[in-house]
């Protein structure tokens, strides 16, 4: 049965905000921008605003912290006033793969090298998407990989490492040195 709907139209949605117990995607995103930029307030705390020869620097990382922060709380603000989209079931699934992917890209690029970090984010970070295969992320990954190491490893001459020389730090365990 064909439909004159456009592609991708809204079908049997629940209103916008009208969803009991589900919490509204703008107080989600508020305080996440929130919390990040405390972090990022946190990380500066030993900074300089200010020097006597003029800007110190913790001006500018700290400005955009609180800049941030201000447009999260605006977001938080928003959701509380206005009706807003609620997050959906499932809806978290790309934010929390991308995120873990970064997350295991710096812990493994120091000890391991471009070579073993680069495939497993690029593979870890796949599983955001419920229709990834790994047969086609694989050699994804491994083309993705080479063209990391020779671009930025031997193009631009940056000091990544490629090969691992340890294994990564994990509380409780030694670290053993390749």
């Amino acid at each position: 049965m064909e439909s004159n709907e456009p592609i991708g139209a809204d079908r049997g949605s629940p209103d916008r905000g009208s969803a009991e117990g589900k919490v509204p995607r703008d107080l989600v995103a508020g305080l996440f921008a929130i919390a990040v930029a405390t972090l990022g307030l946190w990380g500066t705390l030993e900074l300089a605003f200010r020097t006597p020869a003029g800007i110190g620097p913790g001006m500018m990382p700290r400005t955009t912290a609180l800049l941030l922060a201000a447009l999260g709380a605006l977001l938080v603000v928003n959701s509380l006033l206005a009706r807003s989209d609620v997050i959906e079931r499932g809806a978290l699934r790309g934010v929390v793969f991308i995120l873990g992917a970064a997350l295991l890209f710096a812990w493994l690029i120091r000890p391991m090298g471009l070579v073993v970090a680069g495939p497993v984010a690029i593979i870890f970070s796949s599983f955001a998407d419920a229709d990834s295969r790994l047969r086609e992320i694989i050699p994804f990954a491994i083309v993705m990989t080479a063209v990391s190491i020779v671009l930025f490893s031997w193009g631009l001459n940056l000091p990544i490492p490629v090969w691992p020389t340890a294994t990564p730090a994990v509380p409780f365990l030694p670290t053993i040195r390749f």
